[in-house]
């Protein structure tokens, strides 16, 4: 449902389209399957392609000079493949090194022959493989992996590393990412690091064959973006005719030290507090384990890969250091957070919990604004939190936050969450089952 708060021509154009599907159209119940570069990759709590791509569009309409997208928590690059659609120029940035890896093959190249001509050479050699050595050694590895499973994965990542072009090595691994996440012991239920039951682990799947059918899916979608881009003419020769960015790294300091300004911010802010949300560095820490860091980007540190919680206690909200003393800066700042502090115990850890992720959000959220161009458009899809079992009101803060830095918040879409990998409870609170979309606008003339 969309919700009026003042006018704007995005606004009307967003109501038309409404008026035409009814209310219900934001929540994309009946929404088609994925395909194309969406299907490449099952990644945590993945934004609605077609929900994100009518929102640009309508802003693409309304702003036909909007050129330059940006989504500073990229994620697995929804925002990235719907940008490409439109042929905008896109800058992408995520702590996440599977996120970036991800978002670099969506990318392209897409030279459609070549990688089936590698595929297949690859294949033949991971078939022909008898070597028995481990390409992984971590902590945790023969409680993750069964030990035939382990050699198997290894002898898919021997041979990746030996094909030529970085292109299609960053492919194959995202690929061998798909089939550590099916093959590994922990439960495909959850994006946490839990061990599955016995029985479940000795019907693991075979890497090599569960490689092999991932590539030829791999195909498939790959010609279907290939075909749709190019009869649009987005692709010369494989290649995308406009701009695209994607940096691994923390958003503000990325931010801060390009410099460069922004037409649309269209993101979804992770939520740190992987207690009772998606843990998306526990997701990706398997994965990463095998790939090698230097095939998706020279400026990943290789501390968040040190162990299971690294990569999230380093993401957005992810650490609890002085998070009281952030709260209480936060809390004389902003009236909904002081309204909202004053519901939540004294002595309770939901002080602490609510500070870290809004004290780090809120000087990411002002770099943000600092990189967008007047006029330009925000659209923040934020989800239905709680803490303590008290409902976090983030639209609120949000808006507060955004515009105490130039930006008119004049609408939200309101939606419900019809198909989520999560428990509509966990231990400690309600899950998230509904989303709200922030629509603002920076000032012609920033504070």
């Amino acid at each position: 449902m969309l919700q009026k708060v003042k006018e704007d021509p995005l606004l009307e154009s967003l109501r038309g389209t409404q008026q035409k599907y009814g209310e219900d159209y934001w929540s994309f119940k009946n929404a088609s399957k994925r395909r194309g570069a969406h299907a490449l990759i099952h990644y945590p709590a993945m934004m609605v392609p077609n929900l994100q791509g009518s929102i640009l569009a309508a802003i693409k309409e309304v702003s036909p000079n909007s050129q330059k997208v940006l989504d500073p928590f990229v994620g697995s690059g929804t925002v990235l493949v719907e940008s490409m659609n439109l042929g905008l120029d896109f800058t992408g940035v995520d702590i996440n090194p599977l996120a970036v890896l991800s978002c670099l093959t969506k990318s392209g190249p897409y030279f459609i022959d070549a990688f089936t001509d590698r595929a297949a050479e690859l294949v033949s050699k991971i078939r022909a493989d008898r070597i028995t050595r481990h390409e992984a050694t971590f902590l945790g590895r023969d409680k993750w992996f069964e030990a035939d499973v382990a050699i198997g994965i290894s002898k898919v990542a021997r041979n990746i590393k030996n094909v030529d072009a970085l292109w299609a090595r960053r492919l194959f691994w995202l690929a061998l990412a798909r089939v550590i996440r099916t093959c590994c012991n922990s439960r495909n239920s959850t994006y946490k690091l839990h061990i599955k039951k016995a029985a479940d682990i000795n019907a693991v799947a075979d890497p090599v064959k569960s490689f092999v059918e991932t590539i030829e899916t791999y195909k498939k979608h790959l010609q279907e973006q290939a075909t749709d881009w190019s009869e649009r003419g987005l692709l010369k020769q494989g290649r995308y005719q406009k701009s695209v960015s994607i940096t691994a790294g923390d958003s503000t300091s990325t931010l801060q030290e390009a410099g460069l300004l922004f037409d649309v911010v269209m993101t979804s802010p992770p939520y740190g507090d992987n207690k009772t949300t998606i843990p998306y560095g526990q997701y990706a820490f398997l994965p990463l384990q095998w790939i090698p860091t230097v095939d998706i980007s020279p400026s990943i540190e290789a501390g968040v890969l040190a162990n299971t919680h690294a990569l999230d206690t380093a993401s957005l909200g992810g650490s609890a250091r002085n998070a009281a003393d952030r709260a209480e800066v936060l809390r004389n700042e902003f009236d909904s957070v002081r309204k909202y502090l004053t519901k939540l115990s004294s002595k309770g850890s939901g002080v602490k919990r609510f500070g870290a992720f809004f004290g780090d959000l809120d000087p990411c959220i002002e770099q943000i604004c600092k990189s967008t161009n007047p006029g330009g458009y925000h659209a923040w899809t934020i989800g239905s939190r709680h803490i303590e079992g008290i409902r976090v009101p983030m639209e609120e803060i949000l808006e507060e936050m955004l515009d105490k830095r130039g930006m008119d918040t004049f609408g939200r879409i309101h939606r419900s969450i019809h198909a989520k990998k999560m428990a509509a409870r966990n231990n400690l609170s309600s899950t998230m089952n509904t989303e709200i979309i922030v629509l603002a606008k920076m000032s012609a003339k920033k504070k």
